[in-house]
Parts: C-alpha cells; structure tokens; sequence
C-alpha cells in the first residue's frame, strides 16, 4: 500500500493533510488530469490522481479508529485498503437500475462516518454537495485540470447552488512533472527576472541561502542516463515527482472566489526546484506547458473520435446487412409468444391446435400446415389445417397412417394422410419441400404436424430448429391442456370466492382440490434403479407452494434429478411449478446437457410464462454405470455433498429461469464422480429461510450440521430427521417459504 510519505513531498504538505484528516463534514474534492489513453497523448503524464485518492482514504480511516466508511462504486476496485481497515467499509455497487442518486440517498439515511465516491462528474457532483450538506463527510476524485476556486466554478456551472456550495471544504490538486536529473544537473548561474518576480511572493523562499555556495535552482543538461532529456533517473530511481496544490474553502461562502490555496501549486513546484528535484524551466512555464499538454490531449480525443465515427460506421453497415435476419426472428419471436398466450388462453384442443397451424407460417416460411391428435391407438383426428382446400380433407385417418414410431423429424414431400391427393388449382404452385415433425411429451406421443412449402426447396436448419421447439411446445401444450385449465379454473374460483366473501369452509375445500391437483404431479415413488435409492420431502408454506422435484429416469443407464423453487408462492406459483416441470421433463427426454435443457426451458418460459415471476432450478443427470453426475444450477441452492460424514457444498453458476430480458443465463456445466455411500442433498432454500419465534433466521451455516448428525439414519429417517429439527427450531412461528428436500444415495 502507497502512503504518502513514500512521494517525495514536502514537509509543509504533513500538516495540512492531517488537519484535512480531521474533517468530520464537508465535501473534500482529489483533483487531477489522468486521460483514458495517457501513452497517446504526447508529453502527458497522468496526475496520479488515484493513488492520492485512496492514500488520503486511508489516512481520514486512520485518524479516526472509531469510523466506518460507505463507498459508492462502479466496482470494489476503486479503493484499495489493508486489512485491518476492510473490515469498516461496506460497499454499495452501482449497476443495472441501482444509481448514483439511490446509492447517495440511501448512504445519507444511514449516516456513514465517511462517504466515499468513486468519481465525481456532472452527474454525482450536486449528489455529494447535498450529502455533504446534510453532514457527511464526503471524499470524491474529480477529473480536471482545474485547481483551487476554479474547481469550485465548475461545480457551479454543473448545477451546485450556492448553498450547496458551502459544503465544499477542501480541494487537493495533484499533477506529476518529471524529475530533474541528478546525474548531469547543473546550477543555473544567474537566475531569471521572471524567477526573482516569483520569489517576491514567497518571501521565506527568496531567503533560503545557497548550500555551500552552489546556486539554489538548477537546469537540465542531458546525459547518457537520462537519453540526454535532462529529466528521470536511472535504474530503480524516481523518474516523475507529484505537486500538490492545497485549498480549503473559507468559512463565509461570499469569500469563496477570493480565497488563495494554503499552498499553491506554484509554491510547491519553485521549492521543490528549489529543493534541486524539478528543473527551473519546468517550474517557469508550469502553466504553458499545462496547456500544452490539455492542447495534446483535446488533439487526441479528436483523432479518437475521428476514428471511432469511421467504425461505428462500419458497424452500421453491418446492422443494417443483418436487420432482415433481425426482422425475422423478431417475427419468430413474436409468434412464440403469442404461442404462450395460447396455452394459458385456449379453451380445447381444436383452438390450441388453430393457433399452432397458424403461427407456423411465421416461424419457417412454411404454407401449408395439418396437425394430427392420436386419439388412440387405432385413430388420430385432423384437429387443425391451414392451406389446404377443406374438400379434399377427411378429418379421421388410421394412427398408423401418422405415426410409425419414429420421432424424429423427416422429410415428408408428398400428400400428408387424410388429404386426397390433387392436382393444384389455378394460381397455386405444388409442393416443393416438406417435414414431418411427430408431437412428443413426456417420452409419450400426443400428435403429428406436417408443414409444407410451396415457395422453396427446402427449410433453413435454423428453422427448423425453431419450428422443433415449437411443436414441442404444442406436444406439452396439448398433453397438458385439461390440467392447466383445471389449474386456471381453480385461481377463478378462489379470486370469485374472495370477492364474494365465501364462507372459510369452501375456500379451504378448493383449496385442497388444488393441494391434491398439485400432490399428484410430485412424485412420491421413485425409479427403481440399481445400486442408487431416492428420497424426498415437501411441505408448502401455504395449501399450496411453488417448489417441485422429479426423478426421471431417461433410459436404462441415465437418471435426471430436478428440483426447483418458483419465485412466488400460492397458486400462480403452482401453475408456473406445473409448466416449468412439464417443460423440464419433456426437454430432458430430447437433450441429455442439463445446461442446454435449462436454457431451452428458459426461452420456452419467457414465451409461455408470466413476466413478473421466475424460477430456479438445478437439474443433474446421473451415468448410474459409470456413477457420474453432471449438473446445471440456474440461480438454484447449491447442492450438498454427503461423504464420509462430512458435508461439501458443489459450485455452479447460472441465472434463475424465465427472467425477462435476459437470453444467456450463462449456465456452467460442473460433473463429479459419486462415489459408494455418497448421499446427493438438494433442497430449496424454504430449509435456511426458517424463523424461530424470536425472530431469528436459520442460516445455511446451521444446515450442514444437521445433515451431519443424521448421517448414518437410513434415507427415509434422514429426510424425516431433518425436517423434524427444522420444525423444532421454527417452534410456533409462521413457515414463510415452501420447505422441499431431494436426497440420491449410491448404495
């Protein structure tokens, strides 16, 4: 860590910043130049701002061992603090809709001994002023090269009142200039009017007597050590020198504009002239080389603008190349979601399956659609058909017409069952390329689409991609149609007995239907697998709750674990948990990653869900051979690993399903060998969000040691055991969350 007196900084510098330390209110400003790209700015070196900024952090902390700061940041980097000082700063990271003005709003409610933050710019400086006024005090760095009462003129003209402006207190200037060089300096032997009108100023300065009878101020000369510039060191020495220009804000705001720095950056550069280490030139034409070098730096913010005009319009070319593909899949979009609304909307399977004809259009350029439900075994019915003349349409075909077995997606270019094959009419074209896409839910067939194109030779794999994903929705959409609406029709009934004010006895009747509707899709026996047992436990924190669980076995060799928690509770929750299991379990039997499954459920529940909720999820699938685990976790618990008695938390990142706005939920696939009397706990976060009667939180912490004790409990006991301390601890307090546990053990 920098401190101060690793600069080489003058002695009068110590006291003035040990009084700046004990401020207790007011705004305190770090001033100085540092461009974005310093090495493309010919003869600009940064201020080092930044590093005096967080020095002076330091130093205000340590002056006052009782203070706590709250830094107002983009990311935790912009202080830097040893240890024994991390632990009085809490940080408030602005990101998303989480702004400037909330963070500072909510840092002067809860009156921080120091707040801290990480720039200062037109945007936050009224922001500090206003915290700075209410009391605080306040520490910001603020990019300029401004100094004194200008800097002040500028937090004027960025909106500050003068009222507002009596809270400033002190500004701090840095700026570095390079170092004279000791190896071929040398004593300038009369020194200049301009010197001597300088010194006239600083009286104790003009007095300091020559050393030895060598001259006070030396010039440059240029030697091999300094490449002949006169300016740096050699080796391991200082090659800049920082300035520091000192002002505090006088007590009467009036006198702001007349008041002088306590010492001047003037001052501060002729006595470290002086002092030997700057050059006599460099402290002469401090000014003109400032502006020199703002001149250098505008120049080259112009050249970068220049050249960032020509690529973003490069850009725009590209955006405009790719706005057609953009169009498309906004219309592809836009079906989907009106796919959605379908499924929540629809009153039987003949509207369902109008919708899907329709939008089929939109997702693959296709012209004709048929849509098939098997009835049974021996008959499937014409449900919906767009593009064809309804004379030649039967509208009940033998199954075996339909489906063969195969469900894969095929080629299919003649005409499809039930249709009697016809010449085109007058001003049609004939068929040109065709898919047969089979309807499969829950490793079950509910129904066939066949799409057809009169336009092209064949269909785009992109799209039929998307049009895969769309008839899966439909098979899930058509097999779960009756409980959904079961499902809908039960919120009506509580919404109209609400409003109604039925009588307690009746909304605990439906109540309980609903509880029963949502018990029978939990499974409470589980695959029979070799050498691995199963065990789960669940309790709503209302009739109904919003977490689920699944063991679904995908073939001989290969088991899914899922388990999940709807962001609310009540029966939206349960509707949500039905769609998001139906989703996962017909996406699991087509996809063996469990990252690619929670993505594609998620795509499917931004089109088909509510926007205000959401859902986590961790989804693992098991080589039971090769006792292997591969796992995805979206925004879920992280799971628990029993072995050997001792609990080990699994990694895992992701973002939770059905977010809107969000397409990548950057899921990470983990894998981990199970080994023999591993027990796999999953649970929902129901378990540590347990309150006792005094209203204490049960941390995840507390967990591990339960799940430790009944370790060696065979597996049903150890469910039963854990939810029974859970209860235990929670007393008669109210359960909050839905409460749900999901253990594998490989016996």
């Amino acid at each position: 860590m920098l401190e101060l007196k690793d600069f080489l900084h003058l002695p009068q510098l110590d006291a003035l910043i040990d009084q700046l330390a004990a401020t207790d209110a007011g705004l305190i400003i770090v001033a100085g130049s540092d461009p974005h790209q310093p090495d493309s700015v010919a003869g600009f070196l940064p201020s080092g701002r930044a590093a005096v900024f967080r020095i002076l952090m330091r130093q205000i902390m340590e002056a006052n061992p009782a203070a706590h700061a709250l830094v107002v940041a983009a990311h935790k980097e912009a202080v830097r603090l040893p240890r024994h000082l991390r632990r009085r700063v809490q940080f408030t990271l602005v990101r998303g809709v989480y702004t400037y003005e909330g963070a500072i709003a909510q840092a002067i409610k809860q009156r921080p001994s120091l707040l801290v933050i990480d720039q200062l710019n037109v945007d936050t400086a009224v922001l500090a002023l206003e915290a700075a006024h209410q009391g605080l005090c306040v520490l910001a760095p603020l990019d300029t090269i401004f100094r004194g009462a200008d800097v002040a003129r500028v937090l004027l003209e960025w909106g500050a009142s003068q009222a507002q402006l009596a809270a400033l207190r002190w500004v701090v200037a840095v700026q570095r200039l390079p170092m004279l060089c000791p190896h071929c300096r040398q004593p300038v032997a009369s020194l200049p009017a301009a010197l001597t009108d300088r010194l006239a100023h600083y009286p104790d300065l003009a007095a300091l007597p020559p050393a030895a009878g060598a001259p006070t101020f030396y010039q440059a000369a240029g030697c091999e050590q300094c490449e002949g510039h006169g300016r740096g060191g050699h080796g391991r020495q200082k090659t800049e020198v920082t300035a520091f220009d000192i002002f505090r804000a006088p007590a009467e705001p009036e006198t702001l504009f007349a008041q002088t720095s306590l010492l001047s950056l003037e001052e501060y550069v002729l006595r470290l002239a002086a002092a030997g280490h700057l050059c006599l030139d460099d402290a002469l034409n401090l000014e003109s080389d400032q502006l020199r070098r703002t001149y250098n730096l505008l120049t080259a913010s112009e050249h970068a603008l220049r050249q960032t005009n020509r690529t973003l319009q490069a850009k725009l070319l590209e955006l405009e190349a790719a706005n057609h593909v953009l169009q498309q899949r906004t219309e592809a979009l836009i079906s989907l979601q009106e796919m959605g609304q379908a499924l929540i909307s629809t009153q039987g399977l003949a509207e369902l399956a109008h919708h899907v004809c329709r939008h089929t259009y939109g997702l693959c350029d296709a012209d004709r659609a048929v849509l098939y439900y098997l009835r049974s075994e021996e008959t499937a019915d014409i449900l919906a058909f767009t593009g064809w003349d309804k004379s030649h349409v039967t509208h009940q075909v033998a199954a075996t017409e339909v489906f063969d077995g195969d469900t894969a997606v095929t080629p299919f270019h003649h005409f499809p069952p039930g249709i009697a094959p016809h010449p085109p009419a007058a001003g049609q074209f004939p068929i040109r390329a065709g898919l047969r896409l089979p309807l499969i839910a829950q490793d079950a067939p509910v129904g066939v689409m066949i799409v057809h194109t009169t336009q092209h030779t064949s269909f785009a794999p992109g799209k039929v991609a998307l049009l895969q994903t769309f008839a899966n929705q439909a098979a899930l959409a058509i097999q779960r149609a009756g409980l959904i609406t079961t499902l809908q029709d039960h919120i009506h009934q509580l919404e109209a007995a609400q409003t109604e004010i039925v009588k307690k006895e009746r909304l605990e009747q439906e109540l309980d239907l609903a509880r029963q509707v949502q018990e029978s899709m939990l499974p409470r026996i589980f695959p029979l697998t070799p050498g691995y047992s199963f065990a789960a436990r669940n309790r709503p924190a209302r009739h109904v709750g919003g977490d689920f669980y699944d063991v679904i076995l995908l073939d001989a060799d290969a088991v899914g674990l899922v388990i999940g928690d709807v962001s609310d509770k009540g029966m939206p929750s349960a509707l949500y948990m039905a769609l998001t299991r139906s989703l996962i379990f017909a996406e699991a039997r087509r996809e063996r990653s469990p990252a690619r499954v929670l993505q594609n459920v998620h795509r499917l529940l931004l089109a088909l869900g509510e926007s205000n909720m959401f859902v986590t999820v961790f989804y693992g699938v098991v080589d039971m051979p090769a006792r292997h685990l591969t796992y995805a976790r979206a925004g879920h618990d992280y799971p628990l690993l029993l072995r050997q008695g001792v609990v080990q938390r699994l990694g895992g990142n992701g973002l939770f399903l059905g977010f809107p706005g969000v397409d990548d939920l950057q899921l990470s696939e983990e894998a981990l060998a199970l080994e023999m009397n591993d027990r796999l706990v999953l649970y929902t976060d129901g378990l540590t969000d347990v309150v006792d009667e005094h209203g204490r939180l049960f941390s995840p912490g507390q967990l591990f040691p339960i799940i430790q004790q009944h370790a060696h409990q065979p597996l049903p006991d150890f469910c039963q055991a854990i939810f029974a301390d859970l209860e235990t601890y929670q007393g008669n307090a109210e359960q909050y969350d839905d409460m749900t546990l999901l253990v594998v053990e490989i016996t």
